[in-house]
């Protein structure tokens, strides 16, 4: 499975910030709701979701969109 992480931390923020999961043309349906999902899960546990640490991605500085390949 590839994941677009461009499209997963869209869900992701979306999810964090209580936002309805509304997918725009641009993204992937399903990494974006892999990280929505994944978002409102980390929001329903005690601990929270956990800390971002880059604001900037290199796949943006290089003009490239990222992937993740799960196997």
């Amino acid at each position: 499975m590839i994941i677009d992480l461009d499209s997963w931390e869209e869900g992701y923020s979306d999810g964090l910030l209580g936002r309805p999961s509304q997918c725009t043309a641009g993204l992937d349906r399903l990494s974006y709701s892999s990280g929505y999902c994944q978002a409102r899960a980390c929001k329903a546990t005690p601990e929270g979701p956990p800390l971002r640490l880059s604001t900037q991605r290199a796949s943006q500085r290089h003009g490239r969109r990222s992937r993740l390949i799960i196997i």
